[in-house]
């Protein structure tokens, strides 16, 4: 082991001190980080991880690193090292070794260039360590192995050039079998089998579970095989340069080797399941190595699954003969058993892989549970869908599985077996006396249906329509959960009875809002209502309307313009508390909404956040500073034009919010839960979805999802809250987003400031037509000067954004590589100092001035000079043979002898064309 060291720490000496080396690392250091923001849209994506690197980084690893072999063996053969090396006694296997060892640490040198990348992500973000780790080491591996097939092809190779080359379509050999565009073109002329067997054998099949965080021991296993091949063949390589004895030809042994890796990856693919009880191939076991865990269960699920009291079976339909030429199907799929194989190690869970052929009886048995058939371009129909089938006869099918559903399979699969597992679903009890649940409309001649957001939850719980009125056919009893839309017109019995639902220990969802969209007036206010929040510490202004200028969204006039309409909210992260049911929220919308404050005679627990009674308040959503409170008289007659509105100055508000959950105090019970919204609209359609230009239905912001949280919160779901609030979870470049955050805050006020010199000029009083030509056109100049003054802000902001962008594009690409340059130039020169300094020292013929004279004395400092060169490489390597002679039983001064008979050796051989030079100069 001393000789394998000594042998590597003279390759590192060598090649750290020559500036081919250098000059290879300043070109990773700036063609990582100029592949990531060209090919991968580094800021592009919005996404604080190195996934742009991971698309480039393997291509330029299979460019660079057989550059490491340019000076290895075809140099050692040109200068006679290499037989000398042969005959020191060390065996094959020591000097294959050492050069491999000093090969991958070079090769992770250049991969550790890629470290301004990580700089800048951490500073413009908070990255997973975890997935960036993950992704390091899968390059790792990756590096190790084509520097172990790159010297075993340089040990045998004529020239550097041809070592290199070879090296190059090895690696591009492994690496486009891989690529979707080369796998498309195989399956339209190869049978599936064989495609799938090249995939098996290709790089990025087995990098990429590295760059997502979730390896497996196949994937390491993989490139172990290849650095153990590409040994094997540079030490029998070695072999046949000592020994000339006739061997078997290098490519059949290639041959022989490549047959052997493959085999073993499909025996750790197939044996492992054939001889394991439930099926399962710990080789193929996926291995979580994110920080946050995203590939494993969470423990919200592992609540769900531990409630279990009957198996449940997931039946994972996929028709992989079709998807031969379908490799992002594959992948997909892929990523899909990954996450299903962490349900399947659960002990209560089933999982089944079915391929169903088309027309078959079990093709029509899945279609007909729920699963879709995907078309695909030959003609061909395929399943890819989910059943899940629960102990009590309950199925839930996923139809379709989509790759933009992955990060929400495991919240989704969660929801579906915690539904075909309940004996029956929870109920949830609505009580409003708006047409929420549809009624008809003699002005519109058909029947109103029902809101989406009572469509979407009664797909998955029992909904009970309750009493709004004095009928007692519908009373409030034992529901899980309440969901009170407009408590403002109900009656005092109902509000009540409400009240003894939360003394009982009810969960109550109050959407409470002081001027629905739907009412042709302000909602008066009620005492009774007043009264429910006033036991819970709450008061909700009546008579007022939040309006927020920072907050305020554009909307449509009938005149075809735009305007801001201060009480449309645009509510961002920055108005929402760390709740559970907030985390995967980006933004909500409310409309005309009230304001929610802490009792005013309670203002030590207010300030503490208490109720009046000592009941928690937990504040939810929040206003901005520029939050105001105006009339709600007012705010209902400037519905259609809002531009009035921003002239008015409005009250502050107390301290308070937009929604809180408050603990209902109950003396001697368990006390319910209240969460009160500020707002109603929400709720509606025209926040909660929209038609899509397909005519299709889709949410609107997270309206629809936060409101599902509180219902699951309330309905005795929050294991699915936790869930989806996982689920969401991205890791966005924050500092991006703070600078965008904050230019739309300019643009907002800037807008809000010019509306209201407009509402103020449109307000004068006027007194005849020529008054009023003149307001008319002095309107004109000023929106004129707004819309200019808008644009003039727009394209100063686009500028501050595109150099920030330049900046750090230029200190990532450039930092590094010049100070890498400075390095290696001092580095080499010191070198070159050291080696003139040793030379003048050791000819001791110095002139009287200290200088060599004559021509003569000049030609010979020459010859010196390349004689201490070869003297130089047979001086660490007669010191790596006399670290090896102790282990070998060879006695030290035999190696010196023989080191020094190589020496002289190579000397003479070094020094034959300068004589003949300097003989042909006389």
């Amino acid at each position: 082991m001393r000789a394998v060291l000594a042998l590597v720490r003279r390759d590192l000496h060598q090649a750290l001190t020559q500036g081919a080396s250098w000059s290879l690392l300043v070109v990773m250091a700036v063609l990582a980080p100029l592949g990531a923001f060209e090919v991968g849209d580094l800021l592009a994506r919005d996404r604080a991880d190195l996934g742009s690197l991971w698309q480039v980084l393997p291509w330029l690893l299979v460019l660079w690193t057989p550059l490491l072999a340019l000076r290895g063996w075809p140099e050692e053969r040109a200068n006679g090292l290499l037989e000398w090396l042969s005959g020191l006694g060390l065996g094959s296997w020591r000097l294959a070794s050492a050069r491999l060892i000093s090969a991958s640490v070079l090769g992770w040198l250049g991969l550790a260039m890629t470290a301004p990348l990580v700089v800048l992500i951490h500073w413009l973000g908070t990255p997973d360590l975890g997935l960036m780790l993950s992704g390091y080491l899968g390059m790792a591996l990756l590096v190790m192995a084509l520097a172990s097939l790159g010297q075993a092809l340089a040990v045998r190779a004529p020239s550097a050039l041809s070592a290199w080359l070879g090296a190059l379509v090895l690696g591009l050999a492994l690496m486009l079998p891989g690529t979707p565009a080369v796998t498309s073109q195989l399956a339209q002329h190869l049978a599936p089998h064989w495609v799938q067997l090249l995939d098996l054998i290709s790089l990025p099949a087995h990098l990429t579970p590295f760059s997502e965080g979730r390896p497996t021991w196949l994937d390491a296993s993989y490139f172990l095989l290849l650095t153990l091949a590409g040994l094997v063949l540079q030490a029998r390589g070695l072999s046949q340069e000592r020994h000339a004895r006739k061997q078997a030809p290098q490519w059949l042994v290639t041959a022989a080797l490549a047959a052997a890796v493959t085999a073993l990856l499909l025996a750790g693919v197939r044996l492992p399941p054939l001889l394991t009880a439930g099926g399962h191939n710990p080789l193929t076991r996926a291995h979580d190595l994110t920080a946050t865990r995203q590939h494993s269960l969470s423990p919200a699920s592992r609540a769900v699954l531990d409630d279990l009291e009957a198996p449940v079976t997931l039946t994972f339909a996929y028709s992989e003969r079709f998807a031969a030429d379908l490799p992002q199907l594959r992948e997909l799929a892929t990523r899909i058993e990954t996450r299903l194989a962490a349900f399947a190690r659960e002990p209560q869970i089933r999982l089944k892989r079915v391929d169903p052929a088309p027309d078959s009886a079990d093709f029509a048995d899945l279609e007909a549970q729920g699963l879709t058939a995907l078309s695909l371009p030959g003609g061909e129909e395929m399943l890819f869908g989910l059943v899940v089938d629960g102990p009590y006869a309950e199925r839930r099918a996923i139809p379709l599985l989509k790759a933009a559903d992955i990060g929400g399979l495991e919240a989704q699969v969660t929801r579906q077996i915690q539904e075909v597992s309940r004996t029956e679903s929870p109920r949830l009890g609505v009580v409003s006396r708006l047409p929420v649940m549809g009624q008809p409309s003699l002005e519109q001649g058909r029947a109103l249906g029902s809101w989406g957001l009572m469509e979407h939850l009664n797909a998955r719980l029992r909904i009970d329509w309750l009493s709004a009125g004095d009928d007692a056919a519908r009373p409030i009893a034992d529901q899980d959960a309440l969901l009170v839309i407009a408590p403002r017109l109900l009656p005092v019995k109902t509000l009540e009875a409400i009240t003894a639902y939360l003394e009982r220990g009810g969960r109550v969802l109050m959407l409470v809002d002081p001027l629905p969209e739907m009412l042709d007036q302000p909602a008066p206010a009620s005492e009774a209502l007043t009264t429910l929040l006033a036991r819970a510490g709450l008061e909700s202004r009546a008579g007022e309307v939040v309006a927020d200028a920072q907050l305020a969204l554009p909307i449509g006039l009938l005149d075809g313009t735009r305007a801001l309409s201060p009480t449309l909210l645009g509510l961002s992260a920055a108005q929402l508390s760390d709740a559970a049911l907030n985390l995967n929220v980006e933004q909500l919308v409310m409309s005309s909404a009230g304001w929610l404050a802490p009792l005013s005679d309670a203002a030590d627990a207010s300030s503490k956040g208490s109720g009046a009674q000592g009941a928690p308040l937990q504040w939810l959503i929040r206003g901005s500073d520029e939050a105001r409170l105006i009339p709600a008289a007012r705010v209902h007659a400037s519905r259609m034009d809002p531009r009035p509105l921003s002239g008015l100055a409005g009250e502050t508000p107390p301290a308070g919010g937009l929604a809180v959950l408050a603990q209902w105090p109950a003396a001697g019970a368990k006390g319910g839960q209240l969460l009160v919204v500020s707002d109603v609209d929400m709720a509606s359609d025209r926040l909660w979805r929209r038609t899509a230009a397909d005519g299709s239905e889709q949410a609107l912001n997270a309206n629809a999802r936060w409101l599902e949280n509180a219902v699951d919160l309330l309905a005795g779901s929050p294991e699915l809250v936790a869930l989806r609030a996982r689920a969401h979870q991205v890791r966005e470049l924050t500092r991006l987003h703070q600078l965008a955050d904050h230019q739309a805050a300019e643009e907002t006020r800037l807008r809000n400031d010019w509306q209201t010199r407009l509402s103020a000029l449109g307000a004068t009083p006027v007194s005849g037509k020529a008054e009023a030509a003149q307001q008319s056109d002095a309107l004109a100049a000023m929106q004129h000067d707004f819309e200019d003054a808008l644009s003039r802000q727009q394209r100063e902001a686009n500028a501050e954004r595109d150099a920030l962008r330049r900046e750090l594009r230029l200190w990532t690409l450039l930092a590094l590589p010049v100070a890498l340059s400075l390095l290696g130039e001092l580095i080499c020169w010191r070198r070159y100092r050291a080696s003139r300094r040793a030379g003048y020292q050791s000819t001791g013929r110095l002139s009287g001035h200290g200088q060599p004279s004559g021509k003569r004395n000049a030609e010979r400092d020459v010859q010196r000079k390349e004689q201490r060169n070869g003297q130089h490489s047979a001086r660490s390597a007669s010191d790596a043979a006399t670290s090896a002679s102790t282990g070998s039983g060879k006695s030290a001064a035999g190696n010196a002898a023989a080191g020094n008979a190589a020496s002289g050796k190579a000397a003479s051989s070094k020094t034959r064309p300068s004589d003949t030079t300097q003989s042909g100069g006389d």
